[in-house]
């Protein structure tokens, strides 16, 4: 069994290849593997099963009625796609899900995962917290697009971020504007701006916050 089935267990996650053979905690799934750029679900698309991404890294996107493009994020394995939707009324996909680079999932049944979250305590708290985080997560985006401009999108970004002053930003600036859904020359220059206004320090993805007031007062 590959072990990232066991993705929301800590016991199990803690435990040896023997351990988990030995108390036949197993999940049944099947497996499929994907293509770069090919789409691995659409927005709209029936959530029937767990997707649990055990190789690759995809991207997701959401179309607006306007037709713009927005990216959400960029999920590398292991990780489990759409779980908040699996049991909800309205179970589908609400964004495209597409394969950076050659990806593999493994699917399992909501049956499934309804047998594992009732025999599995450990598996309940972790399906639970992780449902919670994910609330956390896009709950966090939203605060970005409320960000009028692209300097205060990215003053929010760091201030997430920084840790005794200290940022890195975890993503290229290709990747960061897509994120902003703006370009990159227009994210540079704020970046650029924000350096030579003395507001920040900021070199290779890395940086200082060194006027916090100023910072906040980019917020809009």
């Amino acid at each position: 069994m590959n072990t990232d089935l066991l993705f929301f267990c800590k016991i199990c996650r803690e435990k040896s290849r023997g351990e988990i053979d030995e108390v036949k905690c197993t999940i049944e799934h099947t497996v499929k593997r994907y293509r770069k750029g090919e789409y691995i679900a659409s927005q709209g698309d029936k959530v029937s099963s767990l997707y649990m991404l055990t190789g690759g890294k995809v991207k997701t996107e959401i179309i607006a009625d306007s037709g713009l493009t927005l990216s959400v994020e960029e999920i590398a394995a292991p990780y489990p796609l759409a779980s908040a939707f699996l049991f909800a009324d309205n179970n589908r996909f609400p964004v495209d899900v597409i394969a950076l680079e050659e990806c593999e999932l493994m699917l399992v049944s909501k049956e499934s995962i309804e047998k594992q979250l009732a025999e599995c305590p450990e598996f309940l708290r972790g399906f639970m917290a992780f449902i919670a985080n994910r609330v956390r997560f896009l709950s966090e985006r939203l605060k970005i697009f409320s960000q009028r401009s692209i300097k205060a999108k990215m003053a929010y970004y760091i201030l997430q971020r920084e840790k005794n002053g200290a940022f890195e930003l975890g993503r290229s600036i290709a990747s960061l504007a897509e994120y902003f859904v703006t370009d990159r020359p227009s994210l540079s220059r704020a970046i650029s701006e924000m350096a030579r206004d003395g507001i920040i320090e900021f070199e290779s993805g890395k940086g200082k916050i060194l006027a916090y007031n100023e910072m906040k007062e980019l917020l809009g």
